[in-house]
């Protein structure tokens, strides 16, 4: 069985396939990836050339060694300097799957869905860690030998365990910190969430952070690497899966996420969900 995938796409479809997880590791960067969201757990540990990973409304300085988790509901996007190889691993976890190893005592899903101000997606490794945490992510590579998936999963749930024990530790310190290098397009990214059920264009944006549409325009690609458009359709879409889980009718979650023609929510959802809104709202 495999495990770890050259495509992170590959990774994500055996994760939700077999409701358990998929590994991608890459030297490279996909420069056509932009920001997304998905129906899985996230653990990105990046080994080296890592620029700045861009979180839901956060931006994030990305050293060597460092770790990002995500839940299913945080579109995001990472950068990589041209420097060095740009070298990770992403594990992508399906939601039941860490349901099925937690216990009364222990979620291990916490990392992922634990949220709040002072709450960092990101856990930063001493070396001893970093040297550890590579050999566990070596060992789904290798060939397959008797018991191989059994031993890959203990490993899988180690890596897991050791993630949710560092992310406690870190975050017992309230140790959350962004990097935007510019306060303005913290201003920009909060008119944006407080107003995702209103009509967004680049010139009511702009007029309303006191900003030329031309200068807020290469402001989101030079802090966020996409296109404001890209961003708000995320975050909409984001929206729209908490409200659907939530048990809104699809026709109220469109309305609330700021979609005033419904066969285009129909559309958007479905391409960058994979499934249409009803569909996506049995089976969650």
């Amino acid at each position: 069985m495999s495990f770890v995938f050259s495509k992170c796409s590959k990774a994500i479809d055996e994760a939700i396939s077999t409701k358990g997880v998929g590994c991608f590791f890459s030297s490279n960067y996909d420069s056509n990836e932009d920001i997304h969201i998905h129906e899985c757990c996230e653990i990105l540990f990046c080994i080296s050339g890592g620029n700045s990973f861009f979180i839901d409304n956060r931006i994030y300085e990305v050293n060597d060694g460092d770790i990002f988790v995500l839940n299913p509901f945080e579109a995001h996007k990472i950068t990589y300097s041209t420097d060095s190889l740009f070298k990770r691993y992403v594990l992508q976890i399906h939601p039941e799957f860490l349901y099925n190893i937690s216990s009364p005592n222990t979620n291990l899903a916490s990392c992922f869905y634990q949220r709040g101000e002072n709450i960092s997606h990101k856990i930063s490794l001493s070396e001893k860690e970093k040297i550890a945490m590579i050999e566990n992510f070596k060992k789904l590579e290798t060939e397959e030998i008797f018991a191989g998936e059994i031993i890959k999963k203990m490993i899988i749930t180690e890596i897991i365990v050791t993630v949710n024990m560092l992310f406690l530790h870190q975050n017992k310190k309230n140790s959350y910190h962004t990097d935007y290098g510019n306060e303005t397009i913290v201003t920009i990214l909060n008119y944006i969430n407080s107003n995702l059920s209103q009509k967004l264009t680049l010139e009511i944006i702009s007029r309303n952070c006191f900003i030329s549409v031309n200068e807020l325009c290469k402001l989101f690609k030079k802090h966020l690497g996409t296109t404001v458009n890209n961003y708000i359709i995320s975050k909409r879409i984001t929206e729209a899966k908490k409200l659907l889980n939530n048990d809104l009718s699809v026709s109220e979650t469109a309305e609330r996420c700021g979609f005033s023609d419904y066969a285009n929510f129909i559309r958007v959802f479905k391409n960058i969900v994979g499934v249409s809104p009803g569909k996506y709202k049995k089976t969650t």
